[in-house]
C-alpha cells in the first residue's frame, strides 16, 4: 500500500488546505473530497486535526493492507444486502485499540510487523504509549463520519441503496459504541502538571533579559526574544495571537494590542500552518514601557531586516533563508526550548526544589499570567476592605468574566483550568485555617 503523509496548501485566495498524499505528491482522492465537502469551512486548525485522525486510520488500512474504500466495495458485491457486514466485531475493536495508540508508536508497530525479528529468549514489553481519552473518541467519531462520507459516495448509485441506508447507519454506531466512557485520564488538578512554579517563570524573564549575560540567544535575536517572552509573560495571549499581530494592531498611544481573527490571510503567504486568535476578538492592555520597547523594535530594529519590509506582521525572523518572513509556530517553539533546556535555568530549579516541575512551554505563560492575576485581585480586594472603598472590591463573578474576556474564552470552564495553582493555594489556606480551629477547641491554650 503506498505510503501517505501530511501536506499543507495556501490558495491563491489565502486559503490553507491540509491533505493527505501519496509518495508522488498526489493527493488522496477519496479524503481530498471528503476534506474540500465536508471539513473545508472548518478552521484551519480543525482541517489539520482531521486530517491527523485520518491519518491515524491510514496506519490501519496499512496494518490490514486493504484501503476502507475497497472493504466498502467488496462487501457490497455481496449478492444478497440483508447479510452485508462492512466490519467484522474483532476488526471494530481493532479500530478503537488502535485509536488509543500515538501516531508515533503506530507507525513503529507497523514498520516491526514487516520485519523478521528473532529473539533468543522471551523479552518483557513497556506499554505501548497512549493519546487520552478525549483524543481517542475524537478518533473514533471522525473515522466513523468519513467511513459514512465514503459508504454513502460509492455506493448511492446502486439500484439498491436504499437497502444498504440503515447498514451504513449500524456500521457508524458500532463504531461510535466503541468510544471510551468517562473524561480524559489526563485530567489533572495539579497545577504544577499544567505549568512550573511561578518562581522559574520569574528566573526565566531575569535570564532572557537581553543586558544579562548569561542569555542563551545571540546578539541578533536578543531583544526580538525578549519582546516575544515579555508579551507571553505579561499579557497571557495564545502564542498564534502573539505571531498573527501586525504592526497596525499595536495601538502605541492608547498601549493597548487589539487582537484580531485574521484567518486566511491574504498577506500571510509564508506560513503553511497559519497562526490565530483561537477564540474571542478582543483588546488587550500593555504597560507603556513594554508599548515603547515594541514600538523601539519597530523603528530601529524591523527595518534593517531583509525582506521584513513585504508584509506587516510584527515579529520576523532575522537570519537565513526565512530572513524577514513572519516567525512561524515551530520557530517560536524552538525559541522557548532553547530558554527551557538552558542550563542555568536547570541550575535554578535544581537549587530550589522543583526538580519535579513541568516544563517551561509557550502555553504555560498563560496559566503563570492567571496566578499572578489572582494574586493581583486578592491584594486589591484586601486594600479596598482595609480602606471601606467595598465598591471597588471585585466579585468573584466579575473576576470570572474578566478573565474570560482576558482569556478570550466563550465558556466559564474554559478559564476556571487556568487558574488552578491559586485555587490550590486557597483551598489550602482554608483547610489550614480550619485545622487550627479545631486544635483550639481540642486543645484549648490556658489563659
Amino acid at each position: 500500500m503506498p505510503v501517505l503523509k501530511r501536506k499543507e496548501f495556501i490558495e491563491t485566495s489565502g486559503e490553507r488546505f491540509s491533505l493527505l498524499v501519496d509518495e508522488n505528491g498526489i493527493p488522496d482522492f477519496w479524503i481530498t473530497l471528503f476534506m474540500t465537502t465536508v471539513v473545508r469551512s472548518y478552521t484551519h486548525s480543525t482541517q489539520r486535526a482531521y486530517i491527523s485522525h485520518l491519518y491515524h486510520l491510514s496506519l490501519w488500512e496499512a496494518k490490514i493492507k486493504a484501503r476502507l474504500s475497497d472493504r466498502i466495495i467488496t462487501a457490497s458485491q455481496n449478492k444478497s444486502s440483508n447479510n452485508i457486514r462492512f466490519f467484522s466485531h474483532s476488526e471494530v475493536q481493532s479500530i478503537a485499540e488502535h485509536c488509543k495508540l500515538q501516531t508515533k508508536t503506530a507507525r513503529k508497530l507497523n514498520d516491526s510487523n514487516n520485519k523478521v525479528i528473532q529473539f533468543k529468549k522471551p523479552t518483557s514489553k513497556a506499554p505501548l504509549a497512549t493519546v487520552s481519552i478525549a483524543q481517542q473518541n475524537q478518533r473514533i467519531k471522525v473515522i466513523s463520519e468519513y467511513f459514512e462520507f465514503l459508504a454513502n459516495n460509492l455506493l448511492r448509485n446502486k439500484a439498491s441503496f436504499s437497502s444498504y441506508v440503515a447498514i451504513i447507519k449500524e456500521t457508524k454506531e458500532l463504531l461510535l459504541s466503541k468510544k471510551s466512557k468517562g473524561g480524559s485520564r489526563r485530567t489533572t488538578f495539579d497545577p504544577d502538571a499544567k505549568a512550573p512554579p511561578p518562581e522559574v517563570f520569574s528566573e526565566v524573564m531575569e535570564l532572557v533579559r537581553p543586558l544579562n549575560h548569561k542569555n542563551p540567544f545571540t546578539k541578533l535575536v536578543k531583544n526580538r526574544n525578549y519582546l516575544l517572552f515579555r508579551l507571553l509573560y505579561e499579557t497571557g495571549l495564545r502564542s498564534g495571537e502573539i505571531l498573527q499581530l501586525k504592526i497596525t494592531d499595536i495601538k502605541f498611544s492608547q498601549n493597548l494590542i487589539e487582537i484580531r481573527r485574521k484567518h486566511d490571510d491574504l498577506e500571510d503567504t509564508y506560513r503553511s500552518i497559519e497562526p490565530n486568535a483561537k477564540t474571542l476578538e478582543r483588546d488587550i492592555p500593555i504597560t507603556s514601557e513594554l508599548s515603547e520597547e515594541i514600538r523601539s523594535y519597530v523603528i530601529q530594529e524591523r527595518p534593517l531586516i531583509s525582506n521584513a519590509n513585504k508584509h506587516s506582521f510584527l515579529f520576523v525572523s532575522h537570519k537565513g533563508t526565512s530572513s524577514g518572513n513572519p516567525i512561524s509556530l515551530i520557530q517560536f517553539s524552538k525559541i522557548v526550548e532553547k530558554v527551557a533546556e538552558d542550563e542555568n535555568l536547570a541550575d535554578f530549579i535544581k537549587k530550589y526544589g522543583f526538580k519535579g516541575a513541568k516544563r517551561i512551554t509557550r502555553h504555560g505563560f498563560r496559566h503563570d499570567f492567571n496566578n499572578r492575576l489572582s494574586i493581583s485581585i486578592d491584594k486589591n480586594n484586601e486594600k479596598a476592605r482595609e480602606e471601606g472603598r467595598l465598591h471597588d472590591v471585585i466579585s468573584e463573578k466579575k473576576e470570572l468574566e474578566n478573565r474570560m474576556y482576558l482569556m478570550g474564552h466563550k465558556h466559564e470552564s474554559s478559564s476556571s483550568i487556568y487558574n488552578l495553582r491559586h485555587t490550590k493555594k486557597q483551598a489550602e489556606s482554608l483547610l489550614l485555617q480550619e485545622m487550627r480551629k479545631m486544635d483550639f477547641l481540642i486543645n484549648p491554650k490556658d489563659d
